[in-house]
């Protein structure tokens, strides 16, 4: 997606989501989750502001597709009931309308689901993911000393290039729920990130994220790794020269 386009969807994000709209903090319905347990089955709460979020670009759902993500029943005039229903809260479902995004199982998620779901993602990168094992294992491919020095400072440059990267991602201010916070970054590079939230409804940057604290956990484990092993492999061959030295002493005494 270009610049352009970028800056004009969320200006038309900023724009729409105020114009005809009393209260978009309002709960418009809550919505049984899809991805939970039925012996634990949450409900998430959907905003006027979050109903208006999905019928804007870049997905603009149709009534049939938004009745299908707010989990309402199927019934014969239940496109227009919902249009009825919107547009007494100031939203404008016209019939007929066609999607302008690809379908994927992201779409079918409410925001409270998606942000849930990130974050447990995130949980699990952080607390399962075997970074020391994959570290160790990847480290002793590269078990020559002399690859040691070198190797290492490719981590520790890896190091700081994920960091920027994540830190970019951490000071997004997409719209979410309820909240639609103050910029931090450049509209250009903001408005990419909030079309990628927008597409993803909030799950996208926090997983990326928690996929990035996993490189990062991986990448602090792999230095260790290869610090330990300059430590022996230097150990080992002080004890050598140390021994050598002894054994030539050994034979200078000898003659």
């Amino acid at each position: 997606m270009s610049k352009s386009t970028a800056m004009s969807a969320l200006t038309y994000q900023k724009d729409s989501l105020t114009g005809g709209i009393t209260n978009p903090n309002e709960v418009f319905c809550s919505v049984p989750g899809r991805l939970s347990l039925l012996s634990s089955t949450s409900k998430y709460k959907v905003t006027v502001a979050e109903v208006q979020r999905r019928l804007s670009p870049p997905e603009c759902l149709n009534a049939s597709l938004l009745g299908g993500v707010l989990r309402r029943a199927k019934s014969k005039n239940g496109g227009r009931s919902l249009r009825e229903r919107l547009d007494k809260i100031g939203l404008n479902l016209p019939a007929g309308r066609r999607k302008a995004a690809n379908v994927t199982l992201l779409t079918s998620l409410v925001e409270g689901e998606a942000v849930h779901l990130a974050r447990d993602f995130g949980y699990v990168c952080e607390t399962e993911f075997p970074a020391k094992a994959a570290a160790e294992y990847l480290t002793r491919q590269h078990i020559d000393r002399s690859e040691i020095s070198s190797r290492k400072n490719m981590l520790l440059a890896a190091k700081q290039i994920f960091k920027e990267f994540t830190d970019m991602l951490t000071q997004d201010r997409s719209p979410l729920g309820n909240t639609r916070p103050g910029p931090i970054l450049e509209p250009g590079i903001q408005g990419c990130l909030t079309h990628f939230s927008l597409i993803t409804h909030g799950f996208g940057s926090p997983a990326i994220c928690a996929a990035m604290t996993s490189l990062q956990n991986y990448l602090n484990e792999a230095v260790k790794a290869l610090d330990k092993m300059y430590m022996t492999t230097s150990g080992g061959q002080s004890h050598q020269d140390s021994s050598n030295k002894a054994v030539d002493k050994d034979e200078k005494h000898r003659k």
